[in-house]
């Protein structure tokens, strides 16, 4: 019976100890890789008479970065450079959790101060318009405006702005990558909104490389060739290993290709840069929607086989 007895201690004590391991690495993990969360957003009495609480009014902008997140998967070649990076939203704290393993992370943060990635915010009424502010707590912030309507549309104008914000501070890339895809869809456009945002991105350091190759990619539809043969070379500089702004800058050159005399010197080195990095890039992604283009450069290279080859993947794939 004694040895029953030990061997039930002798488990309830690894049992405990996994236990308590499980937790140590789960709160690691967020100390770590902290997930965003709002934390809390004050709004005004007007909102809160259309039917929003603080609570769920953050709910709501939670919501909305799930939104932005799905609209930015769209067009994978341009908007997602690498495929780990993942489409993040940004989580609403629920009231009265203040017992977990991320208030425990966020209490180890406090006390080695390390960087937080908890959000707050706050709507203000003016005359006209609605102030709506949102930081990281204990470092940056941005602002927006809202022209006020005067009826329940605000609240979803407000909604909207706000999660903009949030993505913003939180991962910017995929805001840039929903506005992207928003904003190529109308016509004509000048992408100012996902500039903006790659602008942020590039002054604050943040995930330079997509910035600058995402730049690339609206550049090459705003025929601004020049400005995206720059931006290419930009991304590739911080990363010769990613394949996307490759395939960017070969679409570059066969854009300048296509402008020119398909016979002139300078085409057929066009040609070559393109099918340089093109082919680099097709180690890593198949370009199917670059293959008729490329095999046009192919043949002008006087290289017939590999443009019909190339076709002939096309057509596989259609």
């Amino acid at each position: 019976m004694k040895r029953i007895v030990g061997a039930i201690k002798n488990i309830a004590t690894i049992a405990s100890f996994l236990l308590v391991l499980t937790l140590i690495l789960v709160v690691a993990k967020q100390v770590i890789w902290p997930r965003p969360t709002i934390e809390s957003v004050s709004i005004p009495t007007s909102v809160q008479q259309w039917g929003y609480t603080p609570e769920t009014f953050a709910q709501k902008v939670s919501d909305r970065t799930q939104a932005i997140a799905e609209n930015a998967k769209r067009d994978f070649d341009e908007a997602y450079p690498r495929k780990w990076i993942g489409t993040q939203v940004i989580e609403a704290k629920i009231p009265g959790s203040d017992f977990t393993t991320r208030s425990a992370a966020q209490f180890v943060s406090d006390v080695f101060a390390l960087p937080s990635n908890q959000l707050t915010g706050s709507v203000t009424k003016t005359e006209k318009d609605f102030d709506i502010s949102f930081r990281v707590i204990g470092g940056e912030h941005l602002d927006a405006k809202i022209s006020s309507t005067g009826d329940t549309a605000d609240a979803e104008a407000i909604v909207k702005a706000s999660s903009e914000l949030a993505m913003q501070l939180a991962y910017p890339y995929v805001l840039a990558a929903s506005l992207y895809n928003d904003e190529k869809a109308v016509a004509p456009t000048a992408f100012d909104r996902t500039m903006t945002v790659l602008n942020y991105m590039i002054k604050n350091g943040t995930d330079p490389y997509y910035a600058h190759n995402l730049k690339c990619a609206a550049y090459l539809r705003l025929y601004k060739i020049a400005d995206a043969q720059k931006e290419c070379e930009q991304a590739i500089a911080i990363d010769p290993s990613n394949w996307p702004a490759r395939a960017n800058l070969g679409n570059v050159y066969l854009t300048l290709t296509q402008q020119g005399n398909p016979t002139s010197a300078e085409a057929k080195q066009n040609c070559t840069k393109a099918d340089e990095q093109l082919t680099q890039a097709e180690r890593s992604h198949k370009l199917t929607t670059l293959y008729d283009d490329w095999a046009r450069c192919l043949e002008i290279l006087d290289k017939k086989d590999q443009a019909r080859a190339l076709r002939g993947q096309a057509g596989k794939k259609g």
